[in-house]
């Protein structure tokens, strides 16, 4: 089999909290992994620019200590009768927040010229939102090689896929930001399961694009990549 060269980017940090999308108000959760359109601006933070979907292949696994609720204070604005923002009269807000503790980002890109932004990143990488800060723990080169089955850590995977437990997620592919002075515009969605990162569990899966990198600890270890941009 024909090995694919790849990087193997660790990332760790503090804390991540991945909103979910179809949460707007109250308690605000957060998916369990990443989605790919949260790793594409990761990258993009690294690389300062928009990275586009059709540059790179991705994979990853990704990992936390435990997770919990945490208290958040806000502050809440109006809008005046002259179309000013100040302050709510009712002064801050607070809600919680679903926050995962000390999380470990295996990436695999297929973009060899990635590498050097890396090392040298624009900007911050975040786990979710700003103050989610990621910091870049290693940078290598390594193979990716294909195989039809083996063990899957906490990832992404398309659901449905039978005898693997997580959250059945739909989250956006990517995000089109080209525009200037326009928001991001969403693009296709996918239909997945967001496996718990809390656990050393490995699960035995049997399907397509699977591949394990060159430098796991076991042969068997493997990686997908997003199935939305011509590869599934």
């Amino acid at each position: 089999m024909i090995p694919i060269p790849a990087l193997h980017v660790r990332l760790e940090g503090l804390t991540s909290s991945f909103r979910h999308p179809l949460t707007i108000s109250g308690t605000q959760i957060s998916t369990p992994v990443p989605s790919y359109s949260n790793i594409l601006g990761m990258i993009s933070a690294c690389t300062g620019r928009s990275v586009g979907h059709e540059e790179t292949r991705i994979g990853f696994e990704f990992h936390c200590q435990s997770h919990d609720l945490e208290l958040e204070r806000t502050n809440r604005l109006k809008v005046d009768n002259k179309g000013h923002l100040k302050p709510q009269s009712k002064g801050q807000g607070i809600y919680k927040r679903q926050v995962y503790w000390y999380p470990k980002l295996d990436l695999y890109i297929t973009n060899l010229e990635f590498k050097k932004v890396f090392y040298n990143p624009v900007a911050t990488p975040c786990f979710g939102r700003s103050q989610d800060i990621a910091w870049i723990k290693s940078v290598k080169e390594i193979d990716l090689y294909p195989t039809p089955k083996g063990s899957l850590g906490p990832t992404l995977i398309p659901s449905p896929q039978p005898g693997i437990p997580g959250l059945v997620v739909r989250l956006p592919e990517w995000m089109n930001n080209t525009r200037m002075g326009y928001i991001r515009e969403t693009g296709p969605f996918g239909v997945y399961q967001a496996m718990i990162p809390t656990t050393k569990i490995r699960f035995e899966i049997e399907r397509n694009n699977l591949y394990y990198p060159a430098d796991s600890p076991e042969e068997n270890y493997i990686t997908l990549t997003s199935r939305n941009w011509g590869i599934y």
